[in-house]
């Protein structure tokens, strides 16, 4: 009965013990300034940073106001984040830098791309190009097609395209030739130039193995060739269910100026595909039916509740004005 009380009292001893160390909490002070090459910044933009810095970690990680202190110095941000432990920090350094940004873009019509990709693939001087630069297959199909060996274009079965922006379908492995393929000079010479391509964030919807992307045909209209539209506008954002519960749907709703601007976006391209691209890849591509007005619209795509609700707080929290790196970090024992 001793021996037995005498083990209870040690396990105690040591569950109390990693308890202690488990709550053991931290400060971390971090100074970032901007990934600029421009001396001087604008005050009001970092004070923007500041702000969403701030708002990132209430949003993300539940960190009390209290608990953060900002302070902005000529081009420069301290950040002192009390009591935290230190898993938190990467998490914290991953919100401060990720420049994450929300744009929508006009597209073209796969009917409107397929030719100028069937000439890409029958380029002459081009059909080992891509086997030379990594593919070790050595299928005869591959070597004629360099394009098409790896990139499956959208159409049926008799060749006719598909509609959608969606042009084809790679293996994950496959992009990167693809992408230098179609960089090339002779073969970007091919394609209109207001003609970019953007791959999807996630594997297609419809193939079981889930391990083939989407390539997209985006329409650059602007004269700066940026979006026409981004996530700057939006002014409230909220996760909701689909029909099937299973499907989950992001609320938008804009402020003035960008509920004119997608009016005038949705009005002019009626019958034709809308690209959501959130951090450079494809979300959504939803058909435009008829003019959006009124700022109000909802994205739908195959998220996960995890990937919509991280779309959402960025949204909430604004986008910063510009990347921002840690020039500075110290850790310190809570006193």
């Amino acid at each position: 009965m001793k021996t037995n009380l005498i083990v209870v009292v040690i396990i105690f001893i040591a569950f109390s013990f990693w308890g202690c160390i488990a709550k053991r909490t931290y400060d971390y002070k971090v100074t970032v300034v901007p990934q600029t090459y421009n001396s001087v910044t604008a005050p009001g933009d970092m004070n923007k940073a500041a702000e969403v810095i701030n708002k990132r970690l209430n949003y993300f990680l539940s960190i009390p106001q209290n608990r953060i202190k900002l302070e902005v110095t000529g081009n420069q941000i301290s950040l002192t984040v009390t009591k935290i432990d230190t898993s938190s920090i990467n998490k914290i350094k991953a919100l401060i830098t990720g420049c994450h940004k929300l744009e929508f873009w006009e597209t073209y019509e796969n009917k409107e791309v397929i030719d100028y990709l069937t000439q890409a693939n029958s380029l002459p001087g081009k059909s080992n190009v891509i086997n030379e630069v990594g593919d070790s297959a050595g299928k005869e199909f591959n070597r004629q097609n360099p394009l098409f060996g790896f990139l499956i274009p959208r159409v049926t079965a008799n060749g006719q395209p598909l509609p959608s922006c969606l042009i084809g379908l790679a293996a994950l492995k496959d992009t990167t030739k693809i992408n230098s393929y179609l960089k090339m000079s002779d073969v970007k010479a091919l394609f209109p130039g207001d003609l970019r391509f953007f791959w999807s964030h996630n594997p297609y919807k419809y193939d079981k193995t889930k391990s083939l992307y989407e390539l997209h045909a985006i329409k650059v209209t602007t004269g700066n060739k940026q979006a026409p539209l981004d996530g700057s506008v939006i002014i409230s954002a909220k996760t909701a269910t689909g029909s099937t519960y299973a499907e989950m749907i992001i609320d938008l709703k804009m402020d003035s100026g960008g509920a004119r601007t997608w009016a005038g976006i949705t009005r002019a391209n009626i019958n034709r595909c809308i690209a959501v691209v959130y951090d450079g890849h494809v979300i959504s591509y939803p058909r435009v039916m008829n003019e959006i007005s009124g700022g109000n619209t909802e994205i739908t795509g195959d998220f996960t509740i995890e990937e919509a609700n991280e779309i959402v707080n960025i949204l909430k929290s604004g986008e910063l004005p510009y990347e921002l790196n840690i020039v500075e970090e110290q850790i310190k024992k809570e006193e």
